[in-house]
This record gives C-alpha cells, sequence and structure tokens, in this order.
C-alpha cells in the first residue's frame, strides 16, 4: 500500500542548497504591517531552491500569507528581494527556545532579482 502513495515523479521542481553566510529577512504582508514598522520574523536560512526557501522563524507564519523576503548572500554585492507564499509552518520541537520551521513559495520576482537567484544556484548547484 505504501508504494501507492508514493509517487514516482519528484515533488521539486528545483535542488535545495543552503549558502554559506546568507542572510534572510522576511516580513509578513497585514494591515499593521504596512502602518508600522515592519518586523522581521526571520531567525536564518534552512535551504533554498529557485522555487522556494525554508526559513527559521521567531513566531507561527500561518500558511497562504503573504511574505516580503529579502536574501543577502556572501560574495554576491546585491541582495535578491521578493514576494513569497507561506506554504507550511511547523514548530520545532527539538528546540528549547521558540522556533518555528516555514516553507517559503516563491510568488513574485523581478527579472533583475530572478537573474541574481539564479547566479547564486549556479554558484553553489553548477
Amino acid at each position: 500500500m505504501e508504494a501507492m502513495l508514493r509517487s514516482s515523479e519528484p515533488r521539486r521542481r528545483h535542488k535545495r542548497f543552503r549558502p554559506p553566510r546568507a542572510q534572510v529577512t522576511c516580513v509578513p504582508r497585514g494591515f499593521w504591517t504596512s502602518l508600522l514598522r515592519k518586523t522581521n520574523v526571520a531567525l536564518g536560512l534552512k535551504d533554498l531552491s529557485l522555487g522556494g526557501a525554508q526559513i527559521v522563524a521567531d513566531r507561527a507564519l500561518k500558511p497562504g500569507a503573504k511574505t516580503d523576503v529579502t536574501f543577502q548572500f556572501a560574495g554576491f554585492p546585491d541582495p535578491v528581494v521578493l514576494e513569497a507564499d507561506v506554504r507550511w509552518c511547523r514548530r520545532d520541537t527539538l528546540s528549547l527556545a521558540p522556533k518555528w520551521n516555514a516553507g517559503l513559495t516563491f510568488k513574485r520576482m523581478t527579472p533583475v532579482n530572478e537573474s541574481r537567484l539564479a547566479d547564486v544556484d549556479r554558484t553553489y548547484l553548477g
């Protein structure tokens, strides 16, 4: 029965990688965010691909929520700025400090930022 549940097709379209010393800023969108100061919820980056990322957040993010994300990669002068949707979010139960792992799906990105992300991808995946 387990063989029937698993698909022979890979679920991911892009390979994941973890660039060293990458910094991530993730600001959830919303009414209060637009009026008040924008709060970064990202504590770090777990992995990245051309289609999405997994981040560590300091609070739970609601699946379907829109976020503004900025990546800064060591060795690359310009940041990658994009809009992403929260796909899933789970509490990290192995951590004593409150942390959540969240999967983000990239939604809107300018051609310039798409090119920057592709350059980072080529650097680490070849």
